[in-house]
């Protein structure tokens, strides 16, 4: 296949001492100093990143903790992983690129290899992406066709698959490169060379897939809880059916989003508006589960809420996490009860001290 073969890969790169294939990406008398510069939008990337990058260490802290084998924790373990890697690409660095305008010909091999890191965290998180909505159809139906995927060994060639697929990604498909000008990712450095020479038809095959699957397995799963739970008159059903629906819209959306934004730029010539918002939806793809993790998910949020806030001031609010906390306290409740009923000699009510 033609990424095997190119010259424009990371493969290539490593295997000739680390310098570029001069034919793309030689920097000749021809390329153009970019003019337009953007310290405010590289400021917004620079402080964005840094707090969904904050709010991700935590989250993934918090998975890491939980020491759950089953198969969406460990995709949510994996995709945190290269989330996190994305973000620091995404926002940290593009960000500090931005604000000070540096362009490709002053570091092409730096800008060459965050390129290669780019496309390596989005190929493996848009793949590891789509197996997670495979399982969140098959953890509500489990007679879904695909669910044969989740048995414990066949999960492991899944996962053997998924990792090989991104090492793909990251050392045999050319990279995007990093264009201060239109402070986003595109594909041709603008260096005066063909255009034609920098087209990904590996990324746009990707982006392709990406949003056709997770639209179709998302809009499958808000229509399989909606058809199955719409008469029910259980309240935990209503918000478990709604937060499953939330995740589902939130990743699909950002995740698609993204894909049809550079499916467009690959073969239409974008406007500048197009351009940023590529970015800043590829953002908000890597980080979105981060914001998804401490609003719709309990088990991560809880374990979060423990680590950022002590126990003391927790216990001085009465905000209590957790089972066991709330046993503890319904235990040290019962004692101070007793103790009131013997000291006094009278029976206390204890519903009418405590109240839930």
């Amino acid at each position: 296949m033609e990424y095997f073969s190119s010259n424009m890969t990371l493969y290539y790169v490593i295997t000739h001492n680390f310098e570029l294939w001069p034919d793309a990406y030689e920097c000749s008398g021809n390329y153009t100093v970019p003019t337009a510069r953007w310290p405010k939008f590289g400021i917004y990337l620079g402080t964005s990143g840094s707090i969904f990058l904050t709010l991700y260490i935590l989250c993934f802290i918090a998975i890491c903790k939980i020491k759950s084998s089953a198969p969406v924790y460990q995709l949510m373990f994996f995709i945190a992983i290269f989330d996190i890697i994305a973000i620091i690409v995404g926002s940290l660095i593009l960000g500090y690129l931005t604000f000070h305008g540096i362009f490709f010909c002053q570091c092409p091999l730096f800008f060459f290899i965050i390129g290669s890191l780019a496309m390596f965290t989005w190929l493996f998180n848009c793949v590891s992406c789509i197996i997670l909505a495979i399982e969140r159809c098959s953890e509500v139906n489990p007679k879904f066709f695909l669910s044969f995927l989740f048995g414990k060994k066949v999960f492991r060639v899944v996962k053997t698959l998924v990792f090989i697929y991104g090492i793909n990604g990251l050392m045999f498909s050319k990279p995007v490169i990093f264009s201060p000008e239109y402070t986003s990712f595109i594909y041709d450095p603008l260096i005066g060379k063909d255009p034609s020479l920098y087209q990904n038809n590996w990324l746009a095959g990707n982006n392709f897939a990406i949003a056709l699957s997770t639209t179709t397995l998302y809009f499958y799963l808000c229509y399989y809880l909606l058809l199955k739970y719409r008469y029910s008159t259980s309240m935990w059903l209503y918000k478990s059916t709604r937060q499953i629906i939330l995740q589902g819209v939130v990743m699909c959306f950002f995740h698609s989003a993204a894909a049809c934004i550079y499916e467009y730029m690959a073969y239409f010539t974008p406007t500048l508006y197009v351009i940023v918002a590529g970015e800043v939806v590829y953002q908000l793809a890597c980080s979105c589960l981060s914001v998804v993790y401490l609003t719709l998910n309990r088990t991560i949020r809880n374990t979060v809420v423990k680590m950022v806030i002590p126990k003391s001031i927790r216990a001085k609010y009465g905000w209590h996490i957790g089972v066991e906390e709330h046993l503890a306290v319904e235990q040290a409740a019962e004692t101070n009860g007793i103790a009131l009923v013997n000291a006094s000699g009278m029976p206390v009510k204890f519903d009418n001290f405590f109240v839930n």
